[in-house]
């Protein structure tokens, strides 16, 4: 009887010892192009470059005409704090500069409007997706920082295709 629970006891550590490791192959995608639309981090064709838990977003989208000009640039840094396969939580800190110029031929106009404006916004965001993912960003705005100073909440969406 104690040779057979002797045998059992080897078999079974053995069977332990020798079994098949699975390797877990996951694909990383720290590169992502969408468009994204935010007050405070830019309207526009937008790039994530999110190797590890830290990122970067560059979103622009600039329109001149004959008669007009608008550029709106945004820089974002990103930071993950739960990352999965189908869900993203994230903070950001974002800034963008809007610049439209109306009337540029007419010198003369006294409607001629020239305005720059520096927002700047901080706050948490989501994502949703496996190749394809949806962004969500919400918090607080810093509006016109360098001339009318205006604190409001702000919403921020994006769509963005990993690359």
């Amino acid at each position: 009887m104690k040779r057979i629970f002797a045998f059992l006891a080897i078999a079974l550590f053995a069977t332990g010892l020798f079994g098949q490791q699975v390797e877990v192959i996951t694909v990383n995608h720290p590169q992502e192009f969408g468009f994204h639309a935010g007050a405070t981090t830019g309207i526009g064709l937008s790039y994530r470059y999110w190797p590890g838990k830290n990122g970067v977003q560059l979103t622009a989208l600039p329109i001149k005409t004959s008669d007009e000009m608008y550029i709106n640039v945004g820089l974002t840094a990103l930071h993950t704090f739960h990352d999965s396969q189908y869900f993203r939580f994230f903070g950001y800190l974002g800034s963008s500069i809007v610049v439209d110029d109306y009337d540029l031929n007419d010198n003369e106009s006294q409607n001629s409007n020239n305005h720059a404006k520096v927002n700047v916004g901080i706050g948490p965001g989501f994502a949703f997706g496996t190749r394809v993912r949806f962004n969500i960003m919400a918090g607080y705005g810093f509006y016109d920082v360098t001339g009318e100073f205006n604190i409001y909440p702000t919403g921020e969406i994006g769509l963005y295709f990993r690359l």
